[in-house]
């Protein structure tokens, strides 16, 4: 009785432990990030697989070259940017001779800069910063017809920050500040205001002068005339 019992035990372990063990069969896939910021990269993983190819997509600047994940060897693991057109895209893998794919979209651009403050003093500190990882870096200082001298970015900062300080001039008004990308097309402006009433200027009204037309005609000389009753002039003799 207690041998049937105990055959009885094992098989029902070994119905039990089957379903589980095919479940853990997994399948190969490829596995990249839904979406991912404009001029950022993306991560790829792939398997499992025995042998796999590059990942390969029109999103990625240059196909993502992948090697054995360090938590899961079966497994190729990599990186690389992507394009800095927005869209939604297709990326592929080959693992052990099957296409594995899987899409992902680029966003748009998003400029991330500031400037601070929006109004000032005159001569007083304005300061401007940003973050490299967005995508849009800037290969120069900033410059303003509203800034003392152009703005240098000379602190950084965790995650890529940047910032820096500059002065601004005595005269009130509204001045635009242009944040360019560099190597890129895109642009951002933002604006400040120096405090105080703007100068008014005057502009002296301009006279013109038309210059003579060689082809008009000339006027003609007007005839001289005598006074009538003058004396008559002679020889200074008498008459007789």
């Amino acid at each position: 009785m207690r041998k049937a019992l105990t055959t009885a035990i094992a098989l029902s372990a070994t119905v039990a432990f089957t379903p589980l063990a095919t479940a853990q069969q997994e399948e190969p896939a490829l596995v990249m990030e839904g979406t991912v910021a404009n001029g950022r990269t993306i991560t790829a993983l792939a398997g499992p697989c025995k042998a796999y190819s590059e990942v390969t997509s029109p999103g990625l600047t240059e196909p993502i070259v992948l090697s054995p994940s360090s938590s899961d060897p079966a497994k190729g693991y990599g990186l690389g940017p992507v394009t800095e057109k927005a869209g939604t895209y297709t990326a592929s893998v080959q693992c052990d001779g099957k296409t594995l794919t899987a899409q992902f979209t680029v966003l748009p651009l998003v400029i991330n800069w500031y400037l601070h403050p929006t109004e000032v003093e005159p001569g007083g500190t304005i300061t401007a910063g940003g973050d490299m990882n967005t995508g849009c870096n800037t290969s120069g200082p900033l410059e303003s017809p509203g800034f003392a001298e152009p703005l240098r970015f000379t602190r950084g900062g965790n995650f890529g920050r940047f910032s820096g300080d500059t002065k601004a001039i005595t005269t009130p008004g509204t001045y635009e500040v242009v944040f360019q990308c560099a190597h890129r097309p895109e642009r951002s402006v933002k604006t400040f205001r120096i405090l105080g009433t703007p100068p008014t200027t005057t502009t002296p009204p301009t006279t013109t002068t038309t210059p003579p037309n060689p082809q008009a005609p000339k006027p003609k000389p007007k005839p001289v005339v005598k006074p009538k009753g003058a004396p008559e002039t002679g020889g200074g003799g008498t008459a007789p």
